[in-house]
Order: structure tokens, then C-alpha cells, then sequence
């Protein structure tokens, strides 16, 4: 888990218009040039296995209503 003082540092620098995901704070990553907060993938599917889905449908999840949100606007995913 990451300390909450990095997530914070992230969030107070990153753009007005950076989309924060709802329960997806300990994938962020830092934030990119335009300000947008980086989220890592493989981040967020464990955070969601956490929550009680399989794999499975984690990725489907993510890839559905989270890089699928505003076609990956105002947000980036890395993969590592």
C-alpha cells in the first residue's frame, strides 16, 4: 500500500479536469505533463480483486468503465 502522503502530493498537483476514479487512489501512479493523474493497470485490478471480483471481471471492468471513460481523456493508464 502506498503511503498517503504520495497519493495527496499527486492530487494537489494534478490538473482542475484529471478524472479521479472512485476507489482506484492507491493505483495512482504520479500525474502526467498535462497534469492528468497516471494510473497503473496492473494497480488497479489487484484493487479490485481486493473488492471482490475475479480477474476476470476486473479487466473487463476497467477496460470498460474506466479506460473507456471520455476515450482516455483527462486521465492515463500505463501498463507495466
Amino acid at each position: 500500500m502506498k503511503p498517503i502522503s504520495d497519493i495527496e502530493e499527486h492530487l494537489e498537483c494534478c490538473a482542475d479536469e484529471a478524472i479521479r476514479f472512485d476507489g482506484l487512489d492507491e493505483a495512482i501512479i504520479g500525474t502526467d505533463h498535462n497534469g492528468y493523474l497516471v494510473y497503473e493497470y496492473e494497480l488497479m485490478t489487484r484493487l479490485f480483486v481486493e473488492q471482490g471480483m475475479t480477474e476476470e471481471e476486473a479487466v473487463e471492468w476497467i477496460d470498460y468503465n474506466v479506460i473507456g471513460t471520455n476515450g482516455g481523456s483527462c486521465f492515463t493508464v500505463i501498463y507495466l
